[in-house]
């Protein structure tokens, strides 16, 4: 459940991070890309992933500890995107592993 919660948020932050007009993104897949160029259309959804990851976040945690928490995992998403996705340290191959690795762990773990 936190796999996927820290992807909603992941996808929410990078959406309203390319919604800036100061971000140009020129590589990536092509529906990245569709998504990208339009800044309304990509503030929007982030808006509503950040929205939903932050509802699951208090549904998970209880109310305060879940804005807190949501608070948290967002400043740190938000941090990373700015400072790693200049350099393009970001492979969508490489997320994806991640997520699926991390999503096998949380399977077998919990």
């Amino acid at each position: 459940m936190y796999t996927f919660l820290l992807l909603l948020i992941f996808a929410g932050s990078f959406f309203w991070y390319c919604s800036s007009e100061k971000v140009k993104i020129k590589h990536g897949p092509s529906a990245l890309l569709t998504l990208v160029n339009d800044k309304t259309r990509s503030r929007i959804l982030g808006i509503v992933l950040l929205g939903l990851s932050w509802l699951l976040t208090m549904y998970l945690q209880g109310l305060l500890s879940g804005t807190l928490a949501f608070g948290a995992y967002a400043m740190g998403f938000f941090s990373l995107i700015v400072l790693l996705w200049p350099y393009r340290y970001f492979q969508w191959r490489q997320l994806a592993f991640v997520f699926l690795f991390s999503l096998f762990l949380e399977t077998i773990i919990f």
